[in-house]
């Protein structure tokens, strides 16, 4: 038999024979700072390419990023200092298309464009808050918030210096536009002989994409009411309960039945696997981070555990209570449990087997 399969469908056995069996004692529990969220995790910030994101056809466009669709002018530049290092792109000449009386120069400059995040910051203090509360939210944020949670940098892991690192960003030439107006504003686009400041601007003018974006947009979320969680926990926590487990079944003996007949199960293959318990704590030895690593207990918040596919560097929630008031373990956390248990038993059955040779 593929010992490679064979491991994994053992796996799933051992998962499926002790899920029941997780002790729901050790969670760790955030900070409270409450703060709610102000918009969806999901709202993008328009600042995009300088071509036009609409249906219709493309207009000729300026090289580099746009401005937001919020900004509708930059400040004059009245000074020769001001416009050191502007080049003119040609005696051509617009008129904006918010004010056709307004008769404007385009003019282009290199500038730097350092990435903006469209998406707004929680801290993992903020994301528990949040799925604490009894609210109403769209599914896409609730699953978000979930998933932003389990990556929120909880855990702080040493970092060594080698010196200053400078972040460099990309850069472009960017077109503005020197207006009769006495203004300077950024190009969006232009199209014959008429300028846009903004995307915005762009879109209503061309009707048929802004209609299109706007059905496109209008759909309804689907909307569900948050059962708050609870019992925040750590990958070591979960580790933890997943290490109960494994002694469990390996002292039940369970194991060894679904091992018996297989090759590279020998005496030194049990003797290594019965070496791993730990029967003061009714765990396995080797710390809170076994069987990964064999290095004794290391402070979860400032060690990470990269051997493991499931590790995670914030917080899982592991229970939610609902309108009946009994709280139940959440899907996500039976997700990375199970898996986080069967990935563990297949690390010691491939030492078990090494230990064949050892």
């Amino acid at each position: 038999m593929n010992i490679r399969k064979f491991l994994r469908l053992t796996c799933l056995t051992v998962t499926s024979l002790f899920w029941a069996s997780c002790d729901s004692d050790t969670t760790t529990q955030g900070p409270d700072n409450s703060q709610n969220p102000e918009s969806s995790s999901d709202e993008v910030q328009p600042y995009s390419s300088a071509e036009p994101e609409s249906s219709a056809e493309a207009p000729e466009s300026s090289a580099g990023p746009a401005l937001s669709s919020s900004e509708e002018s930059f400040p004059s530049l009245s000074s020769s200092s001001d416009v050191a290092g502007l080049s003119s792109s040609s005696a051509e000449q617009l008129v904006l298309a918010k004010d056709p009386s307004v008769t404007c120069t385009p003019f282009q400059r290199i500038e730097e464009q350092c990435p903006v995040s469209s998406e707004p910051y929680y801290s993992c203090t903020d994301l528990q808050e949040f799925l604490k509360k009894d609210t109403t939210v769209s599914e896409k944020i609730l699953n978000a918030w979930e998933e932003k949670l389990l990556s929120c940098d909880a855990v702080e892991e040493p970092q060594t210096l080698y010196g200053i690192i400078y972040r460099t960003c990309p850069h472009y030439m960017v077109t503005y536009l020197k207006c009769s107006d006495g203004k300077t504003y950024g190009c969006y686009a232009k199209e014959d002989g008429v300028a846009y400041v903004t995307k915005k601007e762009y879109d209503e003018t061309h009707s048929s994409s802004s209609v299109a974006e706007s059905s496109s947009s209008s759909q309804p979320e689907d909307l569900v009411t948050n059962c708050p969680h609870d019992g925040f926990a750590l990958f070591a926590d979960v580790l933890a309960e997943v290490q109960k487990d494994m002694y469990k079944f390996i002292v039940s003996g369970d194991i060894y039945e679904l091992l018996e007949g297989e090759a590279w199960f020998t005496d030194a293959a049990k003797e290594y696997m019965e070496g791993l318990l730990d029967h003061d704590k009714k765990t396995l030895k080797g710390g809170n981070f076994a069987p990964f690593y064999d290095r004794g207990d290391m402070d979860p918040m400032y060690y990470a555990c990269k051997e493991s596919e499931n590790w995670f560097d914030g917080y899982i929630a592991k229970t939610k209570t609902c309108a009946d008031g009994t709280p139940v373990e959440t899907d996500k956390y039976k997700e990375t449990y199970k898996a986080l248990l069967a990935e563990s038993f297949e690390v010691v059955f491939e030492k078990a087997k090494n230990a064949i040779v050892e």
